[in-house]
């Protein structure tokens, strides 16, 4: 996870139900492809992949692709979170997320931003409901 990676983390966390069972993975080599972080909430588990959108592209290798296929197919919730740099004015300025079911993640390696999204959320952020949709 790189370091914008990790701030997207720290936000993330920072806005999570206090209840709620965090995890970040770091997994190296073991275990290729398994997102950078695990939720429970309430009974539901939820995988999210962080990440920072670079031009267009959603930098998810062939491994997290496969994951997230493998892991949808047999019923489990995951998600794809990537944070994106502003045009214009507040160019510079990372200010937008996007979010992809982890079934999207095909399209997504394949199209980068282009993908059709689930949500995607301008600053400022509605942590509320972007977690919302993340566990419930």
């Amino acid at each position: 996870m790189n370091t914008l990676e990790k701030r997207l983390w720290g936000l993330l966390r920072g806005h999570l139900p206090k209840t709620a069972h965090v995890q970040r993975i770091e997994t190296g080599s073991t275990g290729q492809g398994i997102p950078d972080s695990n939720v429970c909430y309430l009974g539901v588990e939820t995988w999210i992949e962080l990440k920072v959108v670079k031009g267009r592209k959603v930098d998810l290798s062939p491994e997290q692709v496969s994951w997230h296929h493998v892991r949808n197919r047999a019923g489990g919730r995951t998600w794809i979170l990537a944070r994106d740099k502003a045009d214009g004015p507040r160019k510079g300025k990372y200010d937008r997320l996007y979010l992809w079911s982890g079934s999207q993640a095909i399209d997504v390696f394949q199209n980068g931003i282009k993908a059709p999204n689930h949500a995607m959320w301008e600053r400022p952020w509605d942590w509320d409901e972007i977690v919302e949709v993340l566990l419930t």
